[in-house]
């Protein structure tokens, strides 16, 4: 007998059949929707992860934090430590970034922020939804990111717009003067007991050198320039809804109804935002939440409004308490030329005693735990797949009881064994097979489904990367599965089938 004779009478005894067919084909449609949308769901949230870790540096980065050791000069982040780095082996580069936090004002409007100075290189990185790239200049200038207005609040009346009233704060940063606070109350620094201001001119500490330091931009930052304090900040392209100098704005608004960071002893200065990332309030990155800017820009910002021996916030002081007198970096990033050499990097500079994580560290970990999901839900599905294979068993076993005279005729008329055995395990793959196509179909219909209904019905925000979806239907999934439902068809089919083969010719005949 042909291969296509018994192909043609697979499928005309399967069409004799038809509600059977139908009905056994359907526990396998469901079956295999079942295992392809519960992997999906494991795929797609692990994809989530590794694109939002590739947003945040890769699987080739280490992250170097200062834990401001006191006293330990050592283990602080400076540009000793940098060159320190780069003489191990695998390192390509390293990234400083500096981090300092302070409250800034748009109108009626307030939010305590971090800004992140970073290199030129990095801060090229970032992608603008509007605005463009920030210019050094005499005012501050910064990349805001683009959930930064769900913190904003109203300080007159101390309520948050988008957490409590579910609206966006009436907020243009790029068209919109925006005001910096920088704490200006005395501190007792040199242990007189006196007290400095943290921006007097007069302040010296005979600890860092001989003459009062002034605030060059010959520094560490590798920038050049000098700073004059007294000089006015003036930028053609800012407007100042101030008159009169800074120092002279009067803070009668702010009483005891007033939910403001700024008081009397808050210098106010003028800084910038010239672009925002990309995305809306609910589009997650990994530069949504702080504004940024350029390690140099940062660097003068600080140094020209805090003194010589004035704390600065996020920066370490000695076992005294006083300050360095350099800026110390907050974070170091150690780009290492391959994956592979990332954990043996990370093992040396921990080894130096600095606190530093990889991403591939943490990758590993989790990379593992997804597994373990994969494989529960896997299971949940596969189930389902077991529950049709054994109606395609249940099918299958009832069609040689009723097609037993004609097996009898077949082998009568010189079929042999194997034609039989192949005409029947046939059958059950054609069930499995279609139950697949249909069944990987249903599968996307669901998976569009759970995409666009999942973040709503949970009532969260899924921090995705990009366009990464929550369930996520690959092609070689796609394949493997109408592959599986075909094994397991003509698997569920095998036992029927030598049974065929075992009958009696002439038995058979002779049964009605």
């Amino acid at each position: 007998m042909k291969i296509s004779d018994i192909l043609s009478m697979s499928l005309v005894n399967l069409w004799r059949r038809k509600t059977r067919t139908f009905l056994t084909v359907l526990g396998v449609v469901i079956g295999t929707a079942s295992i392809v949308v519960m992997l999906s769901l494991g795929i797609g949230l692990k994809q989530a992860m590794m694109a939002q870790v590739e947003m945040e540096g890769g699987l080739t980065e280490i992250m170097v934090d200062s834990e401001y050791d006191y006293g330990i000069e050592d283990l602080l982040l400076s540009d000793d430590t940098i060159r320190k780095f780069l003489e191990l082996e695998h390192v390509d580069s390293v990234e400083p970034q500096i981090s300092f936090s302070m409250p800034i004002q748009v109108g009626k409007y307030e939010s305590y922020i971090s800004v992140i100075g970073v290199s030129e290189e990095q801060l090229s990185k970032i992608e603008l939804g509007s605005g463009q790239m920030p210019e050094l200049g005499p005012t501050m200038q910064m990349i805001a990111g683009n959930q930064v207005l769900l913190n904003f609040y109203d300080y007159t009346t101390g309520e948050y717009p988008y957490w409590e009233l579910d609206e966006l704060p009436n907020v243009d940063l790029l068209n919109t003067s925006v005001i910096a606070g920088i704490e200006t109350e005395t501190e007792d620094v040199d242990g007189n007991g006196d007290g400095d201001s943290a921006t007097g001119s007069e302040v010296f500490d005979s600890t860092f050198s001989t003459e009062p330091e002034d605030f060059s931009t010959d520094n560490e930052f590798g920038t050049t320039g000098t700073k004059d304090d007294d000089d006015d900040d003036d930028d053609s392209d800012f407007n100042d809804p101030f008159s009169g100098s800074m120092d002279d704005m009067s803070f009668d608004g702010y009483g005891s109804d007033s939910y403001s960071e700024f008081s009397s002893s808050t210098k106010r200065v003028q800084v910038k935002v010239t672009g925002m990332t990309e995305g809306d309030e609910k589009a997650y990155n990994a530069y949504s939440d702080n504004f940024y800017t350029s390690i140099e820009a940062l660097s003068d910002f600080l140094k020209k409004n805090y003194s010589v021996n004035a704390i600065i916030p996020g920066q370490p002081t000695d076992r005294s308490g006083k300050p360095y007198r350099d800026l110390k970096y907050s974070r170091l990033v150690v780009n290492v030329d391959n994956s592979a050499n990332v954990e043996e990097v990370l093992e040396i500079i921990q080894d130096m005693g600095y606190s530093a994580d990889a991403n591939k560290e943490w990758l590993e970990a989790t990379e593992q735990q997804f597994m373990i999901i994969e494989a529960v839900l896997g299971g949940i599905g596969a189930v389902s797949l077991f529950v049709a294979a054994i109606g395609i068993a249940n099918t299958m076993t009832m069609s040689t009881y009723e097609r037993t005279k004609e097996i009898g005729i077949m082998k009568v008329l010189g079929c042999s064994l194997g034609n039989i055995r192949s005409m029947f395990l046939t059958e059950a793959a054609f069930i499995g097979l279609l139950g697949g196509i249909v069944g990987v179909a249903l599968s996307f219909g669901l998976s569009m489904l759970v995409n666009y209904f999942a973040p709503s019905m949970l009532d969260m925000e899924f921090e995705l990367a990009g366009d990464t979806a929550i369930s996520t239907i690959p092609i070689w999934l796609v394949a493997l599965s109408i592959v599986f439902s075909t094994v397991i068809g003509m698997a569920a089919g095998f036992f029927p089938a030598q049974r065929a083969t075992r009958l009696s010719p002439l038995a058979a005949i002779r049964n009605e």
